[in-house]
């Protein structure tokens, strides 16, 4: 997919790159200077949660369009999950940290929000669309040798919730998606590409 103006992803993230590539959008990569919080803030009820994930978005895009000179479309997201419990969970702080939220997902249901916001910069005035995707993930039994062994790669690094979807299913483990699988892995390319289309 070509384009006229400069259409920058702002992030670094290989899996939201990947499902760029894959859908035929030609970008460059960037990262923003607004660097989101590993940890969300406790309790979000599930609009608010929504729109916490959006404002995150909304922040990296903003900080990188103070960096460029000249027009640009600005595609930022951010992904974090909520536990059955209602709590929000970002990226694991450690190797004991992210046992303990993929233990808290085993055999339940949790939430995976991903925030997107794309950003039309120059000439006039900046022009902005925002939106927050949700999908429903289930966990089935996992053994210890599983988690062990995943533990030990430090794939978790890095990624809301401490896995990224694909790789797990891949390795066999128990997951399914009710929603975008694409939006668990960092862009909810379904609703994302008619704006593309629409936009680039």
């Amino acid at each position: 997919m070509n384009h006229t103006l400069p259409f920058i992803l702002a992030s670094q993230s290989p899996r939201r790159a990947q499902l760029l590539t894959e859908a035929g959008v030609v970008f460059e990569q960037r990262s923003p200077p607004f660097a989101d919080p590993d940890q969300p803030p406790g309790h979000l009820r599930g609009d608010e949660a929504e729109a916490y994930a959006a404002a995150l978005a909304e922040q990296k895009a903003n900080s990188l369009a103070e960096l460029i000179d000249g027009p640009a479309l600005i595609l930022s997201a951010d992904t974090i999950c909520v536990d059955d419990a209602g709590a929000l969970v970002g990226k694991p702080r450690d190797r004991a940290h992210a046992d303990v939220m993929l233990r808290s997902f085993i055999e339940a249901e949790h939430r995976v929000l991903t925030g997107v916001a794309l950003l039309r910069v120059g000439p006039g005035e900046p022009v902005m669309a925002s939106f927050a995707d949700v999908a429903v993930v289930r966990f089935g039994s996992l053994s210890e040798q599983q988690l062990d062994v995943y533990l030990t790669t430090d794939d978790w690094r890095g990624k809301a919730g401490g896995y990224n979807l694909f790789d797990r299913q891949a390795a066999g483990w128990p997951i399914t998606v009710d929603g975008d699988p694409a939006t668990v892995v960092g862009l909810p390319m379904r609703r994302l590409m008619p704006m593309l289309r629409g936009a680039i």
